[in-house]
This record gives structure tokens, sequence and C-alpha cells, in this order.
């Protein structure tokens, strides 16, 4: 899989949004759709929708990334489908922990588009119970890409 900010804002554009609707994009070192792969890239946080930097989340800051949800809700994309890079996942940790502390959230806000009732997604495609002890240091980052990889094979994504 490939993308960055730019390319996933022409694709909810052309759905007819505003924008991107996520907040932040984390890539996977492949913008291209060639699949080129750009180690410095690897794991890079790209912002997207419009987030200021104080813990009061107002109407402009509402994205799009979770029918029903977006106005309680911070969106973040790993760029991938069925694989995610350690650079990513770590990279991942260190952001949602540092949003979790801005807003005074406990890990267990954290969730994925699959366990909203709305959503008929598999995305994350990410086992989020163990993606939620890795972000409490309870898991390392072998064991959640080991969980990925099986919940991956559960679902005939890859």
């Amino acid at each position: 899989m490939f993308g960055d900010v730019l390319i996933i804002d022409t694709w909810h554009r052309q759905r007819g949004w505003s924008g991107i609707g996520y907040h932040y994009v984390i890539l996977n070192g492949k913008p291209y759709r060639d699949g080129r792969y750009i180690d410095f890239l690897d794991g890079q946080i790209q912002p997207g929708h419009s987030l200021n930097a104080d813990p009061i989340f107002q109407d402009f800051e509402v994205g799009a990334h979770v029918a029903g949800r977006n106005a309680s809700s911070l969106g973040v994309c790993l760029i991938g489908t069925v694989e995610f890079t350690d650079a990513q996942l770590l990279t991942s940790r260190r952001l949602i922990l540092s949003l979790l502390r801005r807003f005074n959230l406990p890990i267990d806000a954290v969730k994925g588009h699959t366990e909203d009732p709305n959503a008929n997604k598999t995305c994350p495609n990410i086992p989020m119970d163990y993606y939620r002890q890795f972000l409490k240091d309870n898991g390392t980052l072998h064991e959640l890409q080991q969980h990925i990889e099986q919940h991956v094979k559960t679902l005939r994504l890859g």
C-alpha cells in the first residue's frame, strides 16, 4: 500500500468532502504508486485535518474519519492495509500517547474503525486489544506484529 496526506486528501475530495478527514497520517515509506521504499519517510507523521495546539477540541477541528463520531474523536491513519512497519507502530504509540495526555483520556479511549458499531469496516486491521496493551507497555512490538499477522489471516486479507 502506498500513500501520503496529499493522496488521501485527493481521495477524500473526490468523495465530496472538504479535504482530508484524518488529523494525522503515519507513512510507511512508500508514498508513490510504484511502491518505491524511501527509508526516511517510514514512520514520519504528516499533519492532516486542522488541529491546533490547545487541549480544547473545537468545531473547526472536527475531521471525517468515523461516521457519527467525528465530533468526539481524532483520526490517525497508518498507511497500509495488511502490513505496518515497526517504525509506523512505534511512531503511532508515541503520537497516540501524546494525544491521550493532551486531551486527558485513558488508553481504553483508543478505538479502531472496526470497533464502532456503525462502521462496516475491518480497519485498522490491527487487533485493538493487543494494540492497547502495546500502548500500556504490556506488549512488545514483535508480539504486536505477530498478532497483526494472525488477525489479518483471520480476516482473510493477507
